[in-house]
């Protein structure tokens, strides 16, 4: 059974308490370093509602669908304990299960070379679902920790279109058109599917990109973007991507991503 007023409470708590300036893709300017809390405003935009629909959740008027908190949990980068206590009292239900990678692919000497790079770096599959990652890679981009898949969380996550500079042009032309192409040369692949449909499902603009876009994009290796990260407030980084693909198994991409402040 929910316990909406149990809900609210937490997730009341859970937002007066964070650090603005270390949330992913919240351009907070001249937020004191140091003092707690963000605005319902900022958190709504965060996870892509208006800020009078997020004060419904937060007085307990309103329940919040499992995937609204998802998106909170990401947003914010809370902790289990944190994702499982939100699901509980505003559903009455555990947290849905996360897609799990076939992690048997990855030899352990290749997980050691993920984990001794100084740079942002992961290991990626055919259909972009992170198999493993390093620390910085957590800290930079903390919503792998979560298992989403890399084109469903830029194409569709609205703090991805926070986050990511010049979104719809740099990022999400260019990777609708790397899985478009990879998609319609491997139309039965099974998780490829998934993915394709999921990203429609969960919105229409990449949706849009995916079917009528005519952006030509094969890989990213050593395009350069540009993008917020968290802990660093408003200070925009120039990230550039490295792709390298053992030739054992040319569907997994070894990805490395150094950041440099602009």
């Amino acid at each position: 059974m929910s316990d909406l007023a149990r809900f609210s409470r937490l997730l009341r708590h859970i937002r007066e308490s964070c650090d603005g300036n270390e949330v992913p893709g919240l351009v907070v300017g001249s937020h004191p370093r140091g003092k707690r809390g963000i605005t319902q405003e900022q958190l709504g935009r965060l996870t892509g509602i208006s800020g009078s629909w997020y004060r419904a959740f937060e007085s307990g008027r309103r329940a919040p669908s499992p995937e609204w908190i998802e998106t909170l949990v990401r947003a914010l980068v809370l902790d289990e304990g944190q994702r499982y206590s939100l699901h509980v009292y505003a559903t009455g239900a555990e947290p849905p299960s996360r897609y799990l990678p076939d992690r048997s692919k990855l030899h352990p000497t290749e997980e050691a070379l993920v984990q001794m790079q100084p740079w942002t770096a992961y290991v990626s599959d055919f259909a972009w679902d992170v198999m493993t990652l390093n620390g910085m890679a957590g800290r930079e981009w903390p919503w792998m920790l979560n298992g989403i898949n890399v084109m469903i969380w830029a194409l569709t996550y609205p703090e991805a279109r926070m986050q990511l500079v010049n979104w719809e042009e740099d990022w999400a032309k260019p990777m609708a058109s790397q899985l478009r192409l990879r998609h319609e040369a491997n139309p039965d692949h099974a998780r490829l599917n998934e993915v394709i449909a999921e990203i429609k499902q969960r919105d229409r603009g990449a949706a849009r990109l995916l079917e009528d876009d005519l952006t030509t994009v094969h890989h990213p290796d050593r395009e350069r973007r540009l993008a917020y990260l968290p802990g660093c407030g408003d200070t925009v980084f120039e990230v550039t991507f490295l792709c390298y693909t053992p030739m054992s198994d040319p569907s997994l991409r070894l990805m490395v991503v150094p950041a440099e402040a602009k």
